[in-house]
């Protein structure tokens, strides 16, 4: 995989990012959440709060996982911090997600 403008880090039935998720990246978080979800046959938490900057194309990612999931009889939850970036973002664009502690 190509060198990426955030981290992640995934146990089972989880994936946490961090840092600036840029456009340049899609292909990269669609392949760490493919990756994590078993092609998103398996239910999986994508813990956003540590994410500082989320471009449209990357809400489109996410909102992709989260239908190709459901396709599959899976769950793809995205939890965020109330105030942190992905949760204006996610809000603005009507994305669901599920407001975690700090």
């Amino acid at each position: 995989m190509t060198e990426t403008s955030f981290s992640a880090t995934t146990t089972p039935g989880s994936l946490a990012l961090s840092g600036e998720i840029d456009a340049a990246d899609h292909r990269a978080l669609n392949d760490v959440i493919e990756k994590a979800s078993d092609s998103f046959s398996q239910d999986l938490s994508i813990d956003l709060s540590d994410v500082t900057f989320l471009p449209s194309i990357i809400v489109g990612v996410l909102a992709r996982a989260t239908v190709m999931a459901e396709k599959n009889g899976s769950r793809l939850r995205l939890l965020a911090v109330e105030g942190t970036v992905p949760q204006r973002v996610l809000t603005v664009c009507k994305i669901g997600f599920e407001t975690v502690g700090a």
